[in-house]
């Protein structure tokens, strides 16, 4: 598979090339450090694969994202940043890259991502996977009806159905049809997880 390197590091590519070539299959064609010397690069090249980090000086890598499919379909596109950002991560999803790896990945983390990206599956970086389904976790408090928030509340001081039914004046049949709610709704396991969410999210009066 052949592949360019796009940072604007010359150590990182050399350091991603170095990498590369102690494995099979791999051709590096080509390197660029900027938007414009990047397109030009997929033009002459045709790469089966770029590996783009998302800053680039003043550049943005996604720039260059938005356009290899105009300019080489065939083309795969790797992330390879230090960027954990959740919002990068999606725009990225959006966009249809095909891999999303950390920099502080380990070498062979980063070989067998380009080798599943290469025959056609995705890879996205365990760790930036966990930080957004930690945050839609979080964002998912939204779907809680005002009564359901006034329960977990009460699931943040550690009550029981029956004491909460009598704080809020409702029976222990309707505390528990919001409890089972509430666990759907935010992926909670247990009272436990719900305590410890609502403290902190700054729930508990």
């Amino acid at each position: 598979m052949t592949f360019v390197s796009i940072d604007d590091y010359p150590l990182a590519r050399q350091g991603l090339v170095a990498i590369m070539k102690l494995e099979e299959g791999f051709e590096f064609v080509g390197q660029a450090s900027g938007v414009e010397e990047a397109r030009d690069v997929i033009f002459r090249l045709r790469p089966q694969i770029i590996i783009v980090d998302l800053k680039l000086k003043n550049e943005c890598g996604f720039d260059i994202i938005a356009a290899v499919k105009d300019l080489n379909h065939n083309c795969k596109v790797v992330i390879l940043t230090s960027s954990s950002d959740p919002n990068d991560f999606k725009r990225a999803s959006q966009l249809g890259v095909d891999g999303y790896i950390l920099k502080d990945a380990m070498p062979e983390e980063i070989v067998n991502a380009v080798r599943l990206v290469g025959k056609g599956r995705k890879y996205y970086d365990p760790s930036i996977v966990e930080i957004v389904l930690k945050r839609e976790k979080l964002d998912n408090i939204e779907q809680l009806t005002s009564r359901e928030l006034e329960v977990l509340a009460e699931l943040g001081k550690g009550l029981n159905n029956k004491n909460i039914a009598k704080q809020l004046f409702i029976t222990e049949y309707t505390v528990k049809k919001h409890v089972s709610q509430i666990f759907d709704k935010l992926g909670l396991s247990g009272r436990t997880q719900a305590a410890l969410y609502a403290n902190k999210r700054g729930i508990v009066n």
